[in-house]
């Protein structure tokens, strides 16, 4: 069987102001499956990350060579449509982040903007969108209750809710379970697993653990390059590059 990338980039290269924070990085994101980047801190995989929705836009001295192809098409092409790129590639942070309303409501909030919720199905989409992120059956009964009183590992599902109930086609995860406990980070990485029945995920963490237990691909970046990409299992059993086995055995970084 074929398998398809449902999102390229070619020779991606990213500058702020003149310095480089990443290096002509080529990469295929496989459709359905959990990529993961690796890599120490400040090596450009949140970079890389954020080149896949355009968040980079909102960094004045960001400057970004190469092309990022979503289905084919380059996002970065003159006139693409941001917002529904960015309905198409959601992103999940670091630290959750719900906005200060109602449950309901902070699910509610992107079908609301996006008028997705015509014909009156929004109590539909919001359930929908929970029981996707395994939050549903903890919260059914107090859908008014403020988003903020939820423990993080919740609010974390919340956040992730709220990216499904917009539709998207993508999921993107920055270290989304460093701010957790470990039961609420298994809880996570049980919920990515079953949702990549659906979605491409990709997935940055400075977990390797993580990496290896959740993840069909990875990539390993140092220093803004991609130093070793490939099937998960391979990499960090069998590694091509040298570098890339210091780095998991804890001998760089």
């Amino acid at each position: 069987m074929d398998h398809v990338d449902k999102i390229r980039a070619e020779h991606l290269s990213v500058y702020y102001g003149k310095k480089p924070a990443l290096k002509d990085v080529s990469l295929g994101i496989r459709d359905r499956e959990i990529t993961a980047l690796i890599g120490p801190s400040g090596c450009g995989k949140s970079t890389f990350l954020r080149c896949l929705n355009r968040m980079n836009d909102t960094v004045s001295s960001a400057r970004i060579e190469g092309q990022v192809l979503l289905d084919g098409k380059n996002i970065y092409a003159p006139g693409s449509d941001v917002v529904e790129l960015r309905r198409r590639v959601g992103m999940v942070f670091q630290r959750p982040n719900p906005f200060p309303q109602s449950i309901f409501d902070n699910v509610a909030f992107g079908p609301r903007v996006l008028r997705l919720d015509k014909g009156g199905n929004l109590g539909e989409i919001v359930e929908q969108s929970l029981r996707g992120a395994a939050l549903w059956d903890e919260v059914k009964d107090n859908l008014k209750q403020d988003a903020l009183s939820l423990s993080l590992g919740q609010q974390q599902r919340l956040c992730i809710a709220r990216v499904l109930a917009v539709k998207p086609e993508v999921m993107l995860m920055d270290e989304p379970c460093s701010a957790l406990d470990p039961i609420a980070t298994l809880e996570i990485e049980e919920l990515m697993r079953r949702l990549k029945a659906d979605y491409t995920i990709v997935i940055v963490t400075h977990n390797m653990q993580q990496a290896a237990r959740v993840s069909d691909w990875t990539g390993f970046f140092w220093l803004g390059e991609l130093v070793e990409f490939g099937a998960t299992r391979e990499l960090f059993t069998n590694p091509r590059q040298q570098l890339t086995q210091d780095y998991i055995q804890g001998r760089a970084g």
